[in-house]
């Protein structure tokens, strides 16, 4: 505490000043030193005392209390403040988290203004008044003082009287009482300090554990899977079944606003659309729907503790990167295998034709391949090399084809596919183009670390919703003919992703980079200095302590169903994909023209003269 003005506060002279018996004076001093050790001693090592009267006599009065608190409170940091109406107003910043107001009047606290130092707190703070009054004009005081005090979203303020007979009482408000209109502001006793203890040690009493039913304006934006109303105002989606938790704890009823509004005009608000309407007049009390925790929104709102991390991530179109035909035929078998292969076709056709020039009645190749099997004569000695030859090119081919075939029908019932990126990094290296919204450009702008992405080529969609990003994404990469394997990938969010695949029933359609690209905080946002937020903190925090987040994530959408190869395969036959057959009939027809060329030259060569 200021020693300086401890002394000056000490030393002012008050004329017409008049005190009470000591007695009483003591009684009073006890109650507050008791709250004091109850409450505020428990929960800080310091307090701040605001002294404010437009009278000298409740003045002096105050300053025997004072006297009689330091003798008593020894053992805690006081910031003691004399507010002077007569004088020219200066403010004496510092905490007023723990406030003890020692006050004569609804006017004498209006003075002190205390809402101008926390309205930009995202705290909750505790207003322990003493109004020293006359015993007529408290009640008006009292009604006056709470009204200011709900009207600037000040839930915890008491209001301490000392009745000419000397009882000492506590009155409070419930804006959620029963029985009452919602945001009632009647005072209620509900302690009051006798035989040297106050009745109960809840000194601010719970006011929001039971809203009874009372409405809370919501501004929202459907944005699935996370938040959606259908047409008989049941809750959807992941943070619908949040606020539908909150709503039912806490016993309040919900009132939207601009749903309606945005169902006639076909349109979806922003994120920053959403947060203005919230930041104009508190017209409503808190906003929800996709809405991520920035640092720009902390200076006008409140987010309440962060309810669920989204994964952005970058996913792919599993159909735009598939083997083309001649990639599928040749897939199977590495290159030296081929080349092995060759070369056991080109000696085996070698060896056949030695053989079938030393045939004696000039065989057709095909004849002498089958001679045994057709009963044409055939020397002895070629008829034995053919047999040995066709007999160990037979089981070797028919080894090579049933692996071959094995090989193939894998292929084709796992989907392999091109060589996919593995990181983030990759997509860098290989030119993807990043289709994303404008808002995702502006996070990443933000992280030092993906700047990279920034210089990327990026397809730009105006729509903040996952689902136009993932339609603009196959319209790029299906755009392009099949087997070009077009260098595009989406950012959205990986449950989005998951729940629109599981929509649309395209199971295996795409591919998630194992790195996901960041990680957001989704938070319901409510207006600076919200009442609120306490309740809603704590609330939130015990649901994504017991993993009831992850368990409505995990309804929404399967990972297991999002991965099965399986159960999807749209993809029309397009003329590049028969390039693979066009290229094996080719070969097939140039083969059998060389036979047929073969057979042509064996025949002009048996008609020719010796």
């Amino acid at each position: 505490m200021n020693i300086t003005s401890l002394l000056q506060f000490e030393s002012m002279k008050y004329s017409g000043a008049q005190t009470q018996a000591a007695a009483i004076n003591q009684f009073v001093a006890s109650a507050l030193r008791v709250f004091i050790e109850d409450f505020y001693q428990s929960l800080a090592p310091a307090f701040i005392v605001i002294l404010s009267c437009r009278r000298p006599s409740p003045l002096n009065f105050y300053r025997n209390i004072m006297q009689l608190l330091y003798e008593s409170v020894d053992t805690m940091i006081i910031q003691l403040v004399h507010h002077n109406h007569n004088q020219s107003r200066q403010r004496i910043e510092g905490p007023r988290t723990h406030n003890l107001l020692l006050v004569d009047s609804l006017d004498a606290l209006l003075d002190i203004e205390i809402h101008t130092y926390t309205a930009q707190s995202d705290a909750s703070e505790y207003y322990f008044i003493f109004l020293q009054q006359r015993d007529a004009l408290i009640p008006q005081d009292m009604l006056g003082v709470f009204e200011y005090c709900w009207r600037h979203q000040l839930i915890n303020c008491n209001v301490m009287t000392q009745s000419s007979g000397g009882q000492v009482l506590l009155h409070t408000y419930f804006p959620y009482a029963p029985h009452r209109q919602c945001g009632d502001t009647m005072p209620t006793e509900f302690n009051r300090f006798a035989a040297g203890a106050w009745q109960h040690r809840d000194y601010f009493p719970a006011k929001l554990r039971d809203m009874q039913q009372c409405p809370l304006v919501v501004l929202a934006r459907r944005v699935q899977p996370f938040f959606d109303v259908d047409g008989r105002q049941q809750l959807r989606g992941l943070e619908g079944r949040l606020l539908h938790e909150l709503a039912k704890r806490m016993n309040f009823s919900i009132r939207f606003r601009g749903l309606q509004e945005q169902q006639e005009s076909h349109t979806t608000w922003t994120e920053q659309q959403l947060l203005q309407q919230l930041m104009q007049d508190r017209i409503a009390h808190l906003a929800i729907g996709y809405v991520r925790k920035r640092i720009q929104y902390a200076a006008n709102l409140t987010a309440v503790f962060p309810h669920y991390s989204n994964k952005l991530v970058s996913c792919l179109l599993l159909n735009s990167h598939n083997l083309t035909s001649l990639e599928i035929w040749f897939f199977p078998f590495q290159t030296i295998a081929w080349l092995f292969l060759l070369g056991s076709l080109l000696g085996f056709f070698g060896i056949l034709l030695l053989v079938c020039w030393r045939v004696g009645d000039r065989v057709s190749l095909l004849l002498a391949v089958y001679g045994a099997a057709l009963g044409v004569p055939v020397p002895p000695l070629e008829q034995a090399s053919l047999q040995l030859l066709f007999g160990s090119w037979l089981c070797f081919t028919l080894i090579v084809r049933a692996m071959y075939s094995a090989l193939l029908y894998l292929i084709l019932r796992y989907h392999v596919h091109q060589a996919l990126p593995r990181s983030l990094m990759e997509l860098v290296e290989r030119g993807y183009t990043a289709v994303m919204s404008r808002i995702t450009l502006q996070d990443l702008r933000v992280v030092s670390s993906l700047q990279q992405f920034v210089s990327l080529r990026s397809v730009i969609v105006a729509s903040e919703l996952d689902d136009e990003i993932l339609r603009q994404l196959d319209q790029c990469s299906e755009g392009a003919l099949a087997g070009t394997h077009p260098h595009f990938f989406g950012l959205l969010a990986q449950d989005a992703l998951l729940h629109l695949t599981q929509r649309s029933h395209k199971a295996g359609a795409y591919y998630i980079v194992p790195q996901y690209v960041l990680e957001q905080q989704l938070a319901i946002y409510l207006p600076k200095h919200s009442h609120l937020v306490v309740q809603f903190d704590h609330l939130v925090m015990s649901i994504r302590a017991v993993g009831l987040m992850h368990y409505w994530a995990g309804q929404l959408a399967s990972e297991q169903y999002f991965r099965s190869t399986f159960l999807y395969r749209e993809k029309s036959i397009r003329q590049p994909d028969l390039w693979g057959i066009y290229a094996i009939a080719a070969a097939l027809y140039f083969c059998s023209l060389i036979v047929f060329f073969w057979e042509l030259m064996s025949v002009r060569w048996r008609h020719t003269p010796s």
